[in-house]
This record gives structure tokens, sequence and C-alpha cells, in this order.
């Protein structure tokens, strides 16, 4: 009977480093037992380490607050979404000759394909890769298909997407979870954690946009075929609202602007009253709510249109089906899916609902916890597609020795 696995998941962002613990039960349901968040106190700053030090710290504090809260003193497995302005994908094509007599494609086969197609790229022998997607394989006289493998072919062409990163950066995160005690910790990118936590295999298929809205950046990846088509990073975040607000109404500070945007915030002006006022208590005066809405909904504007340009540039616009999902902290603007339908022209916008996993929902109801929840969410199924894949070699030996 299989054991269930501790898994932990990490998401290093800019303002806090989230942590999750979660059990893979015997049946292969996911079960959230522990939460854990610190800030790097600026150690970490747009996907890069400014502060070793202070980064490890809150690394350590997040998890030790997860794994106290879940009871577990060890884990199975850690995987930790990681993004930022230095990350760059490209979509690469290659083709091969299969050179065996019968010309079966083979496992082989499908991995030089891609790895030739990867090692043509001037971006992959400057930068570290991180992730090597494939997207599509395509035979003579036959298109889109998803595993070559076993299938006839005289040559086999792929389509592939690579995340690329400087290696300092790569190298530098993976030394500061090594001081943290966290070894074998694998990395993801956030767009794939996010899209893993909040997209059905449906969306996926049918063309889906996720985009995460952070801090100080805004990612987004575009889903097509089961897999990712496109990325990018906007540098646009929730801190930008709140100090637009600060400059342009003086609320108090940033502490004060960022409380008055979460508690009166709209990026919809004209659904506000001209009549209504917010009080700032400290100073004794009102502000226009509208005007405060006004102001919102411009860097709403602008941001949902570059995001619009990158789902142009991709040239699938009309092949987007399963909507467009916001997540991230900044994602809870009100009125913000409402916008992005007009501008976007997308007739399905909404708010990430975390899926397929159950437990606390401090984590599971938290756009915070999507990304570290996507990490984990596919660590488990990874674990599960290897221990499928052992089975099924070791079956018939396995049956024939329970015989005796």
């Amino acid at each position: 009977m299989p054991q269930r696995a501790v898994l932990l998941g990490l998401d290093l962002g800019a303002s806090k480093v989230v942590a999750v613990v979660a059990v893979q039960e015997e049946d292969g349901t996911l079960n959230v037992t522990g939460t854990g968040q610190a800030s790097p106190q600026g150690g970490f700053t747009q996907g890069q380490i400014t502060d070793m030090d202070l980064c490890t710290r809150a690394i350590v504090r997040a998890v030790e607050e997860a794994m106290n809260t879940a009871g577990q003193t060890k884990v199975d497995g850690i995987r930790v979404a990681v993004d930022g302005i230095q990350f760059k994908g490209e979509n690469l094509r290659d083709s091969i000759t299969i050179s065996s007599g019968d010309k079966i494609i083979t496992a082989s086969d499908r991995d030089r394909v891609l790895e030739q197609a990867t090692n043509g790229c001037k971006l992959a022998k400057e930068e570290l890769v991180l992730h090597r997607i494939p997207q599509m394989f395509h035979i003579k006289g036959q298109r889109d298909i998803r595993n070559p493998v076993g299938m006839f072919g005289e040559s086999l062409e792929a389509e592939v997407r690579i995340i690329v990163a400087p290696s300092p950066v790569i190298m530098n995160i993976n030394l500061a979870l090594k001081n943290a005690g966290l070894h074998g910790a694998e990395l993801m990118y956030s767009p794939l954690a996010s899209a893993e936590a909040v997209l059905s295999r449906e969306d996926r298929e049918n063309g889906a946009v996720v985009v995460d809205i952070g801090e100080h950046l805004t990612h987004l990846g575009i889903f097509l075929h089961g897999t990712l088509f496109h990325s990018a990073v906007i540098p646009i975040g929730g801190m930008h609202f709140t100090r637009d607000l600060e400059i342009t109404k003086h609320l108090g500070g940033i502490t004060a602007s960022e409380r008055i945007k979460i508690r009166f915030g709209t990026v919809l002006h004209s659904h506000v009253p001209v009549e209504e006022s917010v009080e700032l208590e400290e100073e004794g005066r009102l502000v226009s709510r509208r005007e405060i809405a006004e102001v919102l909904q411009a860097r709403a504007a602008e941001l949902l249109n570059l995001v619009l340009a990158e789902m142009g540039r991709t040239g699938l616009m009309h092949e987007i089906h399963g909507g467009v999902h916001l997540v991230g902290g900044g994602a809870l603007l009100t009125h913000l899916p409402i916008l992005a339908q007009t501008i976007l022209g997308r007739p399905r916008v909404v708010l990430g609902r975390i899926l397929g996993v159950s437990g606390l929902p401090q984590a599971t109801g938290n756009p915070y916890f999507v990304n570290a929840l996507g990490a984990v969410k596919s660590l488990a199924r990874d674990m599960s597609e290897t221990r499928g894949k052992q089975d099924r070699s070791d079956g018939f030996i396995g049956r024939f020795k329970k015989l005796f």
C-alpha cells in the first residue's frame, strides 16, 4: 500500500516567502496541513537575492512555521516557485532523422530532438535553462502529436519552449535554499505553478491565460493544447497602484495608502457615487473615493493593455477559450475582472480558484498561496507518475512473486 508523502512547496516573493506543507494521501488526494510566511525584508527583490542572509532567514522562518503547524519534522520532496524580471522564454523548433531500421520513435529520439532544439538557441547558450517544455511534435503526414514515442516516422520535428535565467540568479537561489537546509529542492517557474494551481485540464487544452499580479511584477502564462506557449513579465505590480495613490492623493504614507486601496479601492470609478468620501482619520480630512478609483483605474488599464499586447503577440487570440484567470494579491482589487473583460475582450475573466487541494482554508482560499500550492501540486503529480511507471514496470514480477 502506498505511503503518505509529506511535501513542501515554497514561493519566493518580493514581499514574503510563502511555505505550505501538504500530505499526499494514499488515494492520491492532497491535503494542506501547514502554512508559513516570512518577510525577506528587502533581501529578495524582483526575482533575485540582494541579501543572502536576510533571504535565508526568511526561508527558514517560513518553513519552520509551516512544518510546526503541520506537526512534521521531515519531507519527501521540495519544490520552489521562482520568477523575476530576469527570467525569459523562447519558442524553438528543430527536427531529426530517425536512424533505427524500423523507424519506430523511441524516448531517446524524443529527448534528442528536444536537446538539439535547445542547443541551437543563442539564449540557451548565454543563460541557464530552467525548463525545456515540449509543446508539439510532428512527423511527415501527421502534425500536433503529444507524445511520439512508439510511433512510426522517418523524421521527428519538435516545438519546445525554454525558460532561462542568468546563472548567478539561479545559483544564488539554490544556495539560499541549501543554506536554509532545504537540500534537493527543485525550482519551478511561477507561471507554471500558477497554472498548476488554478487551471483545469479543460482550460489548458482550450487555451487559457493566467495573470499573476504580485507586489512589484506581473507574470503571465498562456496555455494551449495542455502546455505553456507563451510567458512574459510586466514590471507593474500591486505596489505601483499603492504608490500612485500616495503620490497623487497624499494619503499619509505607503502604509495608509495600501490600507485605503484594499478597503475602499475599485478600478471602476463609474461605480462610485460622486458624493462618497474617505476620511483620513490621522489628518482629519476627506478624500473623494471616486478620485481614488480614477487613479487605480488608470494604472489597471495600463497593466491590462500590456497583458493584451502580450496575448496579441502570440497570434493565439482566437484560440483562447479557457478564459483569463487572475491570481496573486494584486488581483483582489474590486471590479478588476469586470475591467479586464472590457480591455482584454474576453467574456470569461475570473479570479483564479485553487483546484484539487483540500485542507487549511487559510491556504486553499488565499491568493497569496497560489504559487506555493501549485508547486506542491506539481510535485505530487510527478511523484505519482513516477510511482505509476515503477508499478507498471514491476507489475508482472510483483504479481508473480505474490503467488509464492
